[in-house]
């Protein structure tokens, strides 16, 4: 689409297709639902464009630019060309003014090889003469055309500018006051002076030789073009060039500012312009990139003679030497010698500000990568250690072992994974797994509990640390039930019935810390661990075997729970055991925990003899677990 064209940033000094200029401004005049159209946005842009101006150092020179609003974009052109030589790539328009029988009139001809943009020169044209000069004016496009008559077809606009008085009355006082002390002149908004008669006596005080060394770079042809004189710097720059042969002014050289024809009718038409000229290479071999600017002045009234007094066109100093210029070629008064050093320092310090406005977009864009990448890290991290840990490890910090009081440990494994292992490949294997590891890691972030690691089908889980809680066993025990409803829900790959795991639960004191340098673990040590391990190992499918100490944790906490009775426990003796069925009057919320779901199926009543948690009511909502029943004959209990 569009937007997807604009970029998100800009540079000052990088240049853009106007491509993008368009489509800005289309896209935001939909979002102003076509209340303005993008001329009128153009406009309203162009007016900006002076105030910023204002803010910058660029009104210093748009105030001595002109002492009106004609002389002002008359002499527009050339402000534009100094700052071509910082922005290369810039693109300008060309103006020139032409009078009009009204004083208050004037029209102004716009040229651009750039399309839908008229709408910035109006609205800044308005601005520069309500700041600059205090006017109000009106601008009427009169007509819309093609230039056909230049090298390169351009956009030909004109306007007609109309004086409406004064922008702001309280200094239309001071301005006139000013006009009133000063002379007779009288002030026009076309800029003509109509007391401009030449009282300077006609004496010739210079001969020929001494003009042309004094202009070195001058050139006098008729109405013809034909060339009668050129100052002696051109001729040392043209050997080919003699006037006794009478050449003509567009056989040696072409127009390229303003980009028009060498004609008399285009000289007297652009004469308050500048004029670049260079010169043809078939003159010279090198002289292809020579180029003169300068004005093109008309020798009196009744003389059909013109004069182009010019400087060498050089931006840089290796234009001299590419040119086969010296500093000393150009005369003392030409103020190019001054402006080539400093144009040379300016150019310098402009790559500079370049680089760095370059250097900061990348460095801005780097450190959002950077930090995309530290959160991906940290995820990382996170998911190796506890999180409290791993940023205290990060900061440099030593994280000393820490023996906690009372917490509880979970261990799980899978009813027949040995068999699963033996008859099916080991990718199905893994693949099984961690489509089964993955429900499980979702749901300690359910419930709050740390994964301390997996071997092999063992899944272990710890609540409680490394930030100490008091429902630590109730944390563990959710998990608990949620673990064996998701086991369900995975297919074993040996033979497609749904898998059955072994829960053991164990709750008291141990140490735990982060073990090792390369690959640090956080592990867990103590008795405790070990018990929880018996837990697991002495349970039966689909059960979740608690010992007596977690038995008392979760007793009065909602859990349903039957006694398994004294149970010979390896390493242990006989131990009190229990099994968690189920979870009772808590609801469920299935949006909060997807991978919880309730059986569909009603569990079958527990018959049993001894001792169960009868005082908890049983409600709809809970999770549970095949109920254990005592061994007999017919059911007959072994130890796994």
């Amino acid at each position: 689409s569009t937007l997807e064209c604009i970029p998100e940033k800009f540079m000052m000094k990088h240049p853009y297709d106007d491509n993008i200029t368009l489509d800005i401004a289309e896209e935001a005049s939909k979002l102003l639902g076509a209340r303005i159209s993008t001329d009128q946005l153009f406009e309203t842009y162009g007016q900006f464009f002076v105030v910023w101006c204002h803010r910058t150092n660029y009104v210093s020179m748009m105030k001595v630019i002109g002492s009106n609003l004609f002389n002002f974009l008359s002499n527009l052109n050339a402000l534009h060309a100094h700052l071509s030589m910082a922005f290369s790539s810039m693109k300008p328009p060309e103006f020139q003014c032409m009078p009009s029988d009204d004083p208050k009139k004037f029209y102004l001809h716009y040229y651009s090889c750039r399309d839908g943009l008229c709408g910035i020169a109006i609205g800044a044209t308005r601005e520069a003469a309500r700041s600059l000069f205090n006017r109000r004016i009106s601008i009427k496009v009169i007509s819309k055309t093609i230039d056909n008559s230049r090298y390169a077809n351009r956009h030909h606009i004109v306007f007609e500018i109309c004086d409406l008085g004064y922008a702001d009355i309280k200094l239309a006082r001071t301005e006139s006051i000013s006009i009133e002390l000063g002379s007779d002149l009288s002030v026009q908004m076309n800029g003509y002076n109509s007391d401009c008669g030449d009282h300077q006596p006609q004496v010739k005080y210079v001969n020929p030789k001494t003009f042309c060394r004094i202009f070195p770079f001058h050139i006098i042809f008729d109405q013809e073009l034909i060339i009668k004189r050129v100052g002696m710097g051109l001729y040392r720059r043209l050997p080919g060039l003699n006037v006794n042969d009478k050449p003509r002014l567009d056989a040696f050289f072409e127009c390229l500012k303003p980009p028009v024809k060498l004609c008399k009718r285009s000289i007297k038409s652009y004469q308050n312009n500048d004029f670049i000229l260079q010169c043809k290479g078939d003159s010279d071999a090198s002289s292809g990139l020579f180029q003169l600017k300068g004005e093109m002045v008309q020798l009196g009234e009744g003389n059909c003679n013109y004069m182009f007094i010019c400087s060498p066109v050089v931006e840089k100093l290796t234009d001299l030497k590419n040119r086969g210029l010296f500093i000393s070629d150009i005369p003392l008064h030409d103020m190019t010698r001054e402006l080539l050093l400093l144009n040379e320092q300016r150019l310098a310090e402009f790559q500079l500000s370049k680089q760095l406005e370059e250097t900061t977009a990348q460095l801005q864009a780097t450190s959002v990568a950077l930090e995309m990448e530290k959160v991906k890290a940290d995820n990382l991290l996170h998911s190796m250690l506890p999180p409290l840990v791993s940023d205290r490890l990060r900061n440099g910090d030593k994280v000393e072992a820490g023996e906690y009081e009372q917490a509880s440990i979970m261990f799980s494994d899978i009813v027949g994974f040995t068999t699963i292992c033996s008859q099916c490949r080991p990718m199905d294997v893994v693949q099984f797994l961690n489509s089964l590891y993955v429900k499980f890691d979702k749901l300690t972030n359910v419930h709050d509990v740390y994964k301390v690691e997996t071997i092999g089908d063992a899944y272990m889980v710890v609540g409680g640390l490394p930030e100490p809680c008091n429902n630590h066993a109730e944390k563990v025990a959710r998990m608990a039930l949620s673990m064996a409803d998701c086991a369900v829900q995975v297919s074993s790959p040996s033979d497609n019935k749904p898998l059955r795991i072994r829960v053991g639960i164990h709750s008291g004191p141990v140490v735990a810390g982060v073990v090792g340098t390369k690959m640090p673990r956080y592990c867990l040590f103590g008795d405790t661990v070990n018990t929880a391990s018996r837990m697991e190992s002495h349970g039966l499918p689909s059960t979740i075997h608690i010992s007596e100490t977690c038995y008392k944790y979760l007793k009065g906490k909602g859990f349903r729970m039957q006694s398994r009775g004294k149970v010979p426990i390896k390493g242990k003796g006989l131990m009190n055991t229990y099994f968690v069925l189920r979870e009772c009057q808590r609801s469920i919320n299935l949006d909060e925990d997807p991978l919880r779901k309730k059986s569909e199926t009603t569990p079958p009543a527990i018959v049993s003899q001894t001792t169960i948690d009868d005082k908890l009511p049983v409600t709809s909502n809970c999770m549970s677990v095949v109920p254990w029943k005592p061994p007999n004959e017919q059911n007959p209990c072994r130890i796994l």
